[in-house]
């Protein structure tokens, strides 16, 4: 079985954050969307020349990233980091079958890490902001706050690694999307 862009409509119905005490579940569906869309505001401020052909990508990759997750669930992100730890890159036993079931995925983000490391770097960065958002609107307990600590020193983490990598974006305006993004608030009815 191997999926690709025409399954995108089934992962309105795989829910994430599933190990996580939430007010809501968002959908894969709707964190793809929402990945794209901050990628896309990320790269046009880092990169604001960036070809019509990264940009194809960058939202390919955005909009594909997890679509695995339509047959797997949403695995919890402390294990596949841990399992990343352990196996040699591309070989934990998650990306191993992330890629087998969806090899157009797997693809893009090869050719990104490999050939355009600054798309996969505006990708990745939205990938982690979506989540900090997420955790901070929707996230109960303590802790959502320290998933959202843990998750706002892994993009700033990431985007020291992207300044060291590709030096001729202007990473530092990724905060700006960032800083915007993450001050709005959203108060649920049961706080009031």
């Amino acid at each position: 079985m191997s999926f690709d862009i025409r399954n995108l409509p089934f992962a309105g119905t795989v829910t994430r954050w599933h190990s996580v005490n939430c007010h809501r579940y968002p959908s894969v569906a709707e964190h793809s969307c929402l990945v794209a869309l901050y990628a896309r505001e990320i790269a046009s401020r880092v990169y604001p020349s960036l070809s019509a052909e990264d940009q194809v990508l960058l939202y390919e990759l955005a909009l594909m990233h997890d679509l695995s997750e339509v047959v797997t669930g949403d695995m919890p992100s402390p294990i596949k980091r841990q399992l990343k730890t352990v196996f040699p890159p591309g070989e934990s036993p998650i990306d191993r079958l992330e890629a087998s079931i969806c090899p157009d995925a797997a693809s893009r983000e090869h050719l990104a890490k490999s050939e355009r490391p600054h798309i996969y770097f505006c990708m990745k960065l939205s990938d982690i902001l979506d989540a900090m958002v997420v955790i901070k609107q929707e996230g109960k307990g303590p802790v959502a706050k320290r998933i959202e600590h843990e998750r706002t020193k892994a993009f700033d983490a990431l985007l020291d690694r992207a300044q060291s990598e590709c030096p001729d974006g202007e990473w530092s305006r990724a905060h700006e999307v960032r800083e915007a993004v993450m001050s709005l608030t959203h108060v649920q009815i049961d706080e009031i």
